[in-house]
């Protein structure tokens, strides 16, 4: 056991309740009612001063110094349980879920190009009342179905009233489909009267006073 010496043994006087060994190596300070010995050598798991206690009397804390002196350092009980933790075996790593397969992504659906605006309607027809209106884009429906390359001109010239020109289409579109074969007489026959269901006209020859005239076959 360590001697006691005047130097570490007695006590000063530092004020405010507070004393101090000699060494200036512990503090006895007030605490709630009790006395804690503050350690200037020893340090505690923080790197501050050792603080022991809390102790009951003053005399009791005077003891404290005393075994202090002649025992080994103090431990913490913070350290044995942080040695205890470092002791411990890791954990496993955690395993991650497997990530399901993003969906494949799907095409993108091409895009269907807007039909073009219909063209502009031809002044003439734009000039008609409705019911004349409705009459020329019949009439031009009706003759591009029987191939008339100049379906809106010949619709044009029928209603303005300048020439028959539906039924002249009618007859020269009647000329070729008898062909180059045909004869003089199936000419005439069907230059004297015939109609075209299609295009809804007919016709027949008349004389100057609009008599039908007839030929005999």
């Amino acid at each position: 056991m360590a001697r006691k010496t005047d130097d570490d043994g007695s006590l000063k006087r530092l004020g405010a309740g507070r004393w101090q060994t000699r060494d200036e190596r512990f503090t006895i300070e007030p605490e709630s009612g009790t006395w804690v010995v503050i350690d200037a050598q020893q340090t505690d798991d923080l790197g501050l001063p050792l603080v022991r206690g809390p102790f009951a009397s003053l005399s009791a804390a005077k003891a404290a110094i005393e075994a202090a002196r002649s025992s080994e350092p103090a431990v913490s009980p913070l350290a044995e349980q942080i040695a205890r933790h470092r002791e411990r075996p890791a954990p496993p790593p955690a395993r991650t879920a497997a990530r399901a397969p993003k969906p494949a992504a799907l095409p993108a659906r091409p895009k269907v190009p807007e039909p073009p605006p219909p063209p502009p309607e031809p002044r003439w027809i734009a000039a008609l009342e409705p019911a004349g209106r409705r009459r020329a884009h019949d009439l031009i429906e009706r003759l591009a179905a029987a191939g008339a390359p100049d379906a809106e001109a010949i619709a044009e010239r029928e209603i303005s009233g300048k020439d028959p020109a539906v039924t002249s289409y009618a007859i020269r579109r009647a000329l070729a489909q008898l062909g180059p074969g045909a004869s003089p007489a199936d000419v005439a026959r069907l230059l004297v009267k015939g109609q075209d269901g299609d295009l809804r006209v007919g016709w027949r020859l008349v004389d100057d006073d609009g008599r039908p005239i007839e030929l005999e076959a």
